[in-house]
């Protein structure tokens, strides 16, 4: 773990304006108490944090001080069960003890998992996230170092996890769902929840089970929404218990259709939601966007007839296999779930890479200095025929979004920019010689001009670094040399240092916290015990 290490710039300059905390989320085992069996998704939460100010930037990397890590650590071993283990008979035995075993130490089963996939600023709160947990409250200090605090219930209730990937919903709304293997959860409630929490008014407006039956359970990564709809899938990767007897993951990829969950956002119950079947297996796991058409026929004036068109647009996976040492072909393309007739079909955008981990650019923020984009009227409403009308809700700042190209070995080796106005592959751009990157994700400066950031490694050179890219025109803007290896990891967000300065000031005002920020003069001694620990031990 490292604190607050200064970032050498080694090409251009970071962007005027670029202010705040890139954070990425993934999992990191801890080598010298490591005896299991090791699955990718086990591992302790590390928190990767690349803090910019003023042009300069500093990096601060620390375990996710959950219950589960501080038990091990006080235990010097590997106490709790991991996914890598559940192999054979024996792995069998391990699972059908597992509630029993893990709840000598953690009761509740919804705070076990290692928050080790995606972060959340909301409601001036920083949530580390995992989709088997309730979302887990981190105080963030200014250095970059977190505080657990607790695991969030809005208010008790919570009774059901949260997965890696919630969506903030205008400035009040956050939308949320996950499903779940627990055998006594799905007896209870189902094997899907979803969710609506508004911070104004402090409340879960929405919590429904959205599928209709137990039969199976289906690997519902994330969700997406348009202006009145969240949707939700049915993919055909199925957990199933058989494959403790093979390793690997517990999702196999079956026969089943794609099903898609329309659910409205003022939904009260399972009878609200549409389920249309697309008539084919296949699996989405990051979807990029979604958006609505509203398809209007006039006779004479007279509205005849309307029908809404919810389009998706995601990676798409054929044969999905949830294994670290398969390579997945995704491709991208484009859903349109006609809601009226219960239909979906689905077109292929582009075949030619092979690409996934979407990401939208944030809303901008008003600024009295940006200039607004041209007039989307050009977007909201198309003229299909002399009587026909459709109104779309694609808005210009919407137009472009971006994935992660994946080589021929499943690594992340650039990145591709999708126009989704113009229907189209817009560009690409490949990492370096030997470089091989995380998830690309937008960083939106002050003024509202969007960046491509991006943690690569280098496997000649075994260098780290931080790359910045135009979002625009693609152009790098500059390279920053990570102090340390940063491991490829999941998810990461880009928090704005105006939203960082509220959860700073949020938590100024409460019970006072064991962590402090950092004097000159422990920093000074920090920086030389870690300048002697480098010269000690190259």
């Amino acid at each position: 773990e490292h604190v607050q290490v200064p970032v050498k710039v080694v090409e251009g300059e970071i962007p005027a304006g670029l202010d705040g905390a890139f954070c990425r989320n993934g999992p990191n085992p801890i080598v010298s108490q490591q005896k299991k069996r090791y699955h990718w998704f086990d591992g302790h939460a590390m928190l990767h944090t690349l803090m910019i100010k003023d042009g300069k930037a500093t990096y601060t990397n620390q375990f996710i001080p959950c219950p589960r890590y501080q038990i091990e650590q006080e235990l010097g071993e590997e106490y709790f069960p991991t996914i890598g283990e559940y192999k054979g008979l024996v792995g069998l035995l391990k699972l059908t003890f597992h509630a029993q075993l893990v709840k000598q130490k953690i009761d509740d089963l919804k705070q076990v998992a290692p928050p080790n996939t995606n972060v959340l600023m909301y409601n001036n709160k920083f949530y580390c996230l995992h989709e088997a947990n309730l979302p887990m409250e981190c105080r963030m200090f200014p250095d970059g170092r977190l505080e657990y605090l607790e695991y969030e219930t809005f208010d008790g209730v919570l009774d059901y996890p949260v997965s890696a990937h919630p969506v903030k919903d205008g400035e009040d709304e956050l939308i949320f769902h996950s499903y779940s293997v627990d055998e006594q959860l799905i007896e209870e409630h189902g094997t899907m929840k979803i969710g609506k929490y508004n911070s104004k008014q402090q409340a879960v407006s929405t919590y429904l089970v959205p599928t209709p039956s137990k039969e199976h359970v289906s690997f519902a990564h994330s969700i997406i929404t348009t202006d009145r709809y969240i949707i939700v899938w049915d993919c055909s990767v199925h957990f199933q218990t058989d494959a403790l007897f093979y390793g690997g993951s517990f999702f196999k990829n079956t026969k089943h259709s794609l099903k898609f969950g329309v659910v409205p956002k003022d939904a009260t119950s399972r009878d609200d939601v549409i389920w249309i079947d697309s008539n084919e297996s296949g699996a989405i796991v990051h979807p990029l966007h979604a958006w609505e058409e509203v398809e209007e026929v006039f006779e004479d004036g007279d509205l005849i007839s309307s029908r809404t068109i919810i389009k998706v647009w995601s990676p798409f996976s054929k044969d999905l296999e949830l294994d670290l040492n398969k390579a997945n072909t995704f491709h991208m393309v484009e859903y349109e779930i006609d809601v009226n007739s219960k239909s979906v079909t689905r077109e292929v955008i582009d075949d030619t890479i092979n690409s996934e981990f979407s990401v939208m650019p944030p809303r901008a923020k008003p600024a009295s200095s940006f200039v607004a984009a041209p007039s989307s009227s050009a977007l909201s409403e198309i003229k299909v025929e002399s009587t026909t009308k459709r109104h779309s809700t694609l808005s210009y700042e919407d137009r472009f979004g971006f994935t992660a190209i994946l080589g021929d070995e499943g690594h992340f080796i650039g990145y591709a920019k999708w126009n989704l106005v113009r229907r189209r592959l817009d560009s690409t751009v490949y990492y370096g010689k030997d470089e091989i990157g995380g998830e690309p994700t937008v960083l939106r400066a002050d003024d509202n001009k969007i960046y491509i950031g991006c943690y690569t490694y280098n496997e000649q050179d075994a260098q780290s670094s931080f790359i910045i890219y135009d979002g625009e025109t693609n152009e790098k803007v500059c390279r920053l040399e990570m102090p340390h290896r940063v491991p490829y990891g999941f998810h990461g967000q880009f928090i704005s240092r105006e939203d960082l300065e509220k959860h700073f000031e949020y938590h100024e005002n409460r019970p006072s916290s064991k962590l402090k920020e950092e004097t000159e003069e422990e920093m000074y001694r920090r920086l030389v015990q870690q300048m002697t620990t480098m010269l000690t031990f190259p």
